[in-house]
C-alpha cells in the first residue's frame, strides 16, 4: 500500500534560508504538499525572508497565522522569535517562546506536532544551523512512519545542525540541498 506523504516540515537556522531557496526553486507548483518551516533568521526581517522565498518557490509563500488552516501548495514560515506547530486537525499553531527554550522557534515541537498530527505522512527535513535542535523530532517522525533528510553537513553554511541530527539519530537521507526538491517529488509520488 503506497503511503501519502503530503506534509513537509523544515528546520533551518544559520544558512539556512539559502537552503530553503534551492528546494523551493526546485519543485513544481503543482507539487500537492504543504511545506512549515521553522526558521531562526534574527539578522533578517520577517517581510524579507518572505521576500527571498516567494521570488524562488513557484507555491504561495505566507508568515504562518495562528488558526489556519494547512492546506497543499502553500509554504508557511514562522513568525520571527516564535513557535511554530500544529494543532489538531491540521491547523497552525504559533506560541510565544518561553524562558526556557533553548530554540526559537523549536524544530523538535514543529516535528513532534506534525508526527503527531500527519504520521507517515510527513517528510521532514533538518538544514543548516548552528545550534542542536531537531534530533528529537527526527525521532518523533520516524517513530510516526515519516521519512527524514538532512542537509549534508558539508553543503551547509553551519553544520553543526545537520551533524548533531546524523549523530544522534538514522535520517532516512542525507543530501544536498540542490537534491531535496528532486528527492521530496520522488517521495511525494511513492517512487523513493
Amino acid at each position: 500500500m503506497k503511503i501519502v506523504r503530503d506534509v513537509v516540515v523544515i528546520g533551518a537556522a544559520l544558512g539556512g534560508l539559502t537552503a530553503i531557496v534551492k528546494i523551493a526553486s526546485s519543485w513544481p507548483g503543482g507539487l500537492p504538499v504543504a511545506v512549515l518551516i521553522a526558521l531562526a533568521t534574527q539578522d533578517q526581517p520577517a517581510r524579507a525572508v518572505l521576500q527571498i522565498i516567494e521570488s524562488y518557490a513557484h507555491v504561495k509563500v505566507t508568515m504562518a497565522v495562528d488558526g489556519e488552516s494547512i492546506a497543499p501548495g502553500h509554504i508557511y514560515v514562522s513568525p520571527p522569535g516564535k513557535h511554530l506547530s500544529i494543532g489538531r486537525f491540521g491547523v497552525v499553531r504559533i506560541d510565544p517562546p518561553s524562558f526556557f527554550d533553548a530554540a526559537q522557534p523549536s524544530i523538535n515541537r514543529l516535528f513532534a506536532a506534525a508526527a503527531v498530527v500527519y504520521g507517515p505522512r510527513v517528510i521532514g527535513i533538518v538544514l543548516s544551523g548552528a545550534h542542536y535542535d531537531g534530533a528529537q523530532g527526527m525521532r518523533d517522525i520516524e517513530a510516526a512512519g515519516g521519512v527524514t533528510i538532512v542537509q549534508d553537513p558539508e553543503d551547509a553554511t553551519a553544520p553543526q545542525l545537520p551533524k548533531h541530527v546524523i549523530r544522534t539519530d538514522s535520517p532516512s537521507y542525507c543530501a544536498k540541498a540542490s537534491e531535496m526538491g528532486p528527492l521530496i517529488q520522488r517521495l511525494v509520488a511513492g517512487e523513493a
